[in-house]
């Protein structure tokens, strides 16, 4: 069966053959114009590419509309450049004026981790060559953004039901990378919607979403902040995890069904048991932070975690981000397995940048007893799937906030224990009233047990949560240095009497 490669008179006809052949097409190509559709119907294509070339979509667009018409629901259609154009228009929005002229250039662009992106990396550079591109306020609902630039142009767009997708800029140029493997995810595809091809679209996967066209075109694109240049390197240190033989989600569900993972232990109900009459302590294990540095690079998470159970603590977090952190789902594992034997141990949390279910399953494995999923980093559809995901694993989610729109969303979600961080992720600036003023302002249900992270560097400090609903506070750093982790734990937990 071949693929319909439909050409709209443009010279990257000729690379996107080349593209498609070199990954196992059959590629048959027509001018646009010079086809009818009943006899594209007669060819019975496999799958359908709309190519790129000059002009308005609305200007001769042979039989491409169509085309569309026809094939959507029955093969999967790649759109390029202009083919992507006539897809924004074919469903709905409009094209015009992109407030950019690129013409042979490169930019950087996001992803949402889906379709064509599958396994692919954030922030590679694609080649341009269009002044025109979707109006994001004319969006059609059936329509999803897939790619973006740094000022927010729309370089993509997905139909959520339909295996109809294209991009703006040229992955079949030289200078854009990872062209090929769009292409081999296009070909895998099968039939004419998402659902018949597993893996391929997840909405609850998805890894970013469109931020809209915040900037004006001329406004370069701002620095990302430090929690999106660790969102951005955690998505492919998890793509990476993912492609290891034997360790693709399915393989890890396969382990959970064998009864593998080691026993759990309620994380909800071990907080809120040790915070009756005094503070419950999450101790951190914890070597670095991007606003710290190096605290402790030498630390054994096995030997730091049953010091701080004997010490006392109702909770073990341990960070597993390699990069920022210097941590690993090892160190989780490690101590996991030193408070084994221990008759009443810490519940143990996985402190991380969770946005994948993946992530989840293999704190399960590792022996967490919840995940830390972060409100700010995630849309509230992730997040109720991520937050479900978890409780189907019997691990109830520490769910983090910042500011009383987070908590609204925390609490409408079903949160059960809300984590109120002192510190602003993407600016670092650390204030301990956060906590004790959104818990004042907030409606927080009794039942909801409320910790404070971040900014205790001394005992005295968690004093200011007296008469407020916080139950329990997470200390990192200052424990990290603490020399006598008994008596500061035991501080901790008496200062509010």
């Amino acid at each position: 069966m071949a693929t319909v490669l439909l050409d709209a008179y443009d010279s990257f006809t000729f690379n996107l053959y080349q593209y498609l052949s070199q990954a196992g097409a059959d590629v048959h190509v027509y001018r646009n114009d010079k086809i009818t559709l009943d006899e594209v119907i007669a060819l019975n294509p496999v799958n359908i590419v709309l190519s790129p070339g000059p002009g308005h979509p609305r200007e001769d667009p042979g039989i491409c509309y169509e085309v569309l018409e026809h094939f959507q629901g029955r093969v999967p259609i790649l759109g390029v450049c202009l083919g992507q154009q006539m897809m924004f228009e074919h469903y709905g929005g409009s094209v015009g004026y992109a407030g950019e002229i690129h013409h042979g250039k490169t930019s950087t662009i996001m992803h949402d981790g889906q379709g064509l992106y599958r396994g692919i990396g954030q922030q590679f550079p694609i080649t341009r060559y269009h002044s025109l591109a979707g109006h994001p306020e004319t969006l059609p609902d059936c329509l999803e953004v897939n790619s973006w630039t740094g000022s927010g142009v729309i370089m993509g767009v997905r139909h959520k039901e339909y295996t109809v997708e294209g991009v703006q800029y040229h992955p079949e140029s030289i200078l854009s990378e990872n062209g090929h493997k769009m292409f081999a995810n296009f070909l895998k595809l099968r039939g004419g919607f998402w659902r018949d091809n597993e893996g391929a679209r997840v909405p609850e996967d998805i890894a970013n979403h469109y931020p809209g066209r915040s900037l004006s075109a001329k406004e370069p694109a701002q620095p990302l902040d430090i929690l999106s240049r660790i969102f951005s390197q955690r998505q492919l240190d998890v793509q990476e995890q993912k492609a290891a033989p034997g360790r693709s989600l399915a393989d890890l569900q396969k382990l959970l069904d064998m009864g593998v993972a080691p026993k759990q232990i309620d994380f909800a109900q071990r907080l809120r048991a040790s915070s009756r009459g005094e503070l419950a302590v999450l101790a951190e294990i914890k070597r670095a932070s991007p606003s710290k540095g190096d605290i402790c690079l030498s630390a054994v998470a096995a030997q730091q975690a049953l010091a701080y159970a004997q010490a006392g603590a109702a909770a073990i977090s341990v960070l597993t981000e390699p990069t920022w952190f210097k941590g690993s789902i090892d160190d989780l594992r490690d101590a996991r397995a030193a408070l084994q034997p221990l008759e009443n141990r810490p519940a143990v949390l996985r402190k991380e940048f969770v946005f994948d279910r993946y992530q989840i399953a293999e704190a399960r494995l590792a022996g967490a007893d919840s995940v830390l999923l972060i409100v700010k980093m995630l849309s509230r559809k992730q997040l109720r799937s991520l937050m479900a995901y978890s409780r189907s694993l019997q691990m109830e989610p520490l769910v983090e906030v910042n500011n009383g729109e987070e908590m609204q969303v925390a609490l409408e979600e079903g949160a059960r224990v809300v984590g109120v961080n002192n510190r602003n992720l993407r600016t670092f600036d650390v204030d301990i009233r956060v906590t004790r003023d959104l818990a004042a302002a907030a409606p927080v249900p009794e039942s909801v047990v409320l910790v404070a992270l971040s900014g205790i560097v001394a005992p005295q400090d968690a004093a200011i949560y007296k008469g407020s609903l916080v139950a329990a506070v997470l200390v990192g750093e200052a424990l990290m240095r603490a020399e006598d982790k008994p008596a500061f734990v035991k501080a901790l937990q008496t200062a509010l009497i």
